[in-house]
């Protein structure tokens, strides 16, 4: 993610700009999805 990119869990309000900070979890047949490390939702926006 570039620096001024801004990922948010629409769950509980997690917000951070680092890509390090957020988990995934694989959900076949979706694949990886993003993951809260707070609440553990994947209703995860990101926008930059």
């Amino acid at each position: 993610m570039a620096d001024d990119t801004t990922s948010r869990c629409l769950s509980c309000g997690f917000e951070t700009t680092s890509r390090d900070d957020w988990e995934t979890v694989e959900a076949p047949p979706l694949g990886a999805l993003t993951q809260c490390p707070e609440c553990g939702s994947t209703d995860v926006y990101t926008r930059g």
